[in-house]
């Protein structure tokens, strides 16, 4: 049996289930709000499909450190 492919939301490259990640298009911590209460938190960590996104492990590392220095700022 052959394996499944994701394509990546970032790159476009095809990658096997075990080299992607689910991401969320909008962060779960809003990087120009950062972290403002759980209930917040809880409601955007368990969001619709349409807010979700396949990376491959390299990508999403990328977009995830560009949030988090974005939050550092403010």
């Amino acid at each position: 049996m052959l394996a499944q492919h994701y394509k990546c939301a970032m790159c476009s490259e095809e990658y096997v289930a075990a080299d992607v990640q689910v991401d969320h298009i909008n962060p779960v911590v809003d990087p120009s709000k950062g972290f403002i209460n759980w209930d917040i938190y809880i409601d955007r960590i368990f969001c619709e499909i349409e807010n979700l996104q396949v990376m491959c492990k390299p990508c999403h590392k990328v977009k995830t450190e560009l949030e988090k220095a974005e939050r550092k700022k403010k």
